[in-house]
This record gives C-alpha cells, sequence and structure tokens, in this order.
C-alpha cells in the first residue's frame, strides 16, 4: 500500500467513525503532536483508541474533507475541513502523515486559530 492510499484508508474510517479500521492504519508506536509542540500528546495505539473512540461515540456527524493533498515519497500532506465533530462546528486543519513500513507512524497537526 502506498503511503497517500493508508493515509486515505485512515481518512475514510476516521468519517466511518470506525475504530478498528481507524486503529489498523496506525504502528504500535504511533505519535500525534500539535504543532508547533516538541513532545507528542499521544504515543501508542491504546492513547490513540482512547481519543478517537470518544471523538468517534460523541460525534455523530463527523466528516474530514480533504481541500488539498501533497504527497512527496512516505510524507502525506492534508488540507483538510472537520466538520461534525462535538463542541466544534467546523475548523480547518492542516496534517502532516509520516508513514513507516506501511503504517502511518507520526502525525503532527496544525490547527486554524
Amino acid at each position: 500500500m502506498t503511503s497517500e492510499e493508508i493515509v486515505q484508508q485512515q481518512v475514510e474510517a476516521y468519517n466511518e467513525r470506525n475504530i478498528v479500521k481507524f486503529l489498523a492504519c496506525h504502528a504500535s508506536d504511533i505519535e500525534l503532536y500539535t504543532f508547533p509542540e516538541s513532545e507528542p500528546y499521544c504515543v501508542g495505539k491504546a492513547s490513540l483508541k482512547e481519543i478517537y473512540q470518544s471523538v468517534f461515540e460523541n460525534s455523530p456527524n463527523l466528516n474530514a474533507a480533504i481541500l488539498n493533498r501533497i504527497i512527496m515519497g512516505n510524507i502525506v500532506i492534508d488540507h483538510e475541513n472537520v466538520t461534525g465533530r462535538k463542541g466544534i462546528a467546523s475548523i480547518k486543519i492542516i496534517a502532516i502523515y509520516e508513514i513507516k513500513n506501511g503504517l502511518i507512524s507520526k502525525a503532527r497537526f496544525i490547527r486554524e486559530k
């Protein structure tokens, strides 16, 4: 699977709110960062599951629309418009995904202010 395909599979699982498919796209030692922080706010699949299971359960209209995508080797950069997340009507995010061994190993998020 290409870097773009694994990220697209993750986006589709996110939009389906399917935690099993979503977790399958990520490495066991996944790290999530909020830009410009240097320390991850999420490390490992157990933490990822805890965060996103809550998001999926509490956001029945969740949707991430890809506005633009850039692929450079094992890096995929998405400009996303996320709607339907509990407490947030709409937000634009830049997500920078790093793929290793066919799975997302790191993701950095830049949120619109």
